[in-house]
């Protein structure tokens, strides 16, 4: 596999992501049963897709059954085999809130940015205020996925 493969297919996968998020918007303007129509195929193609590039785990599998160093009958557990206290850390539960923070956030941002330039675009008597919509949209979830897909890709690169 050369080098620039997982960059292609950080940017091929926030393409695809953008695609879908484009088409999402753009199907408002259907009908009710044309639009699940386009909506379900949408996410029906990138999750065949997605599935088709998604490179295949290693086979870690092994059919043998290994035994402890010391084995023991069931019926009675090794010493300190209760299982590990619970331990509350802070520090992960301030990161899972900051982490939902910020989702929420990026949510609410996003619907606003959508109502201004849907306004926006209607105000200036688009043609087609909805699919302008898409268009725009699909630029930012673009981006925004390209940079989460990169910094994967870094990270991965670092973990090797």
């Amino acid at each position: 596999m050369s080098s620039a493969a997982p960059y292609l297919r950080a940017v091929g996968m926030a393409a695809l992501q953008a695609g879908v998020s484009g088409a999402w918007i753009a199907a408002r303007d259907l009908s009710p049963a044309r639009r699940r129509l386009a909506r379900a195929g949408s996410v029906a193609a990138l999750a065949a897709v997605s599935y088709v590039v998604t490179p295949d785990a290693p086979d870690d599998d092994d059919d043998e059954i290994t035994l402890a160093a010391r084995p023991f009958p069931v019926s009675d557990p090794p010493s300190g085999a209760e299982g590990p206290e619970f331990v509350f850390d802070k520090r992960k539960a301030a990161l899972a809130a900051g982490v939902l923070g910020l989702s929420v956030a990026a949510l609410v941002g996003r619907r606003q940015l959508e109502k201004r330039w849907h306004a926006r675009l209607t105000r200036k008597n688009h043609p087609h205020p909805t699919r302008g919509l898409a268009v725009r949209m699909a630029t930012v979830e673009f981006a925004g996925h390209l940079a989460f897909q990169l910094a994967d890709v870094r990270k991965g690169a670092r973990a090797r």
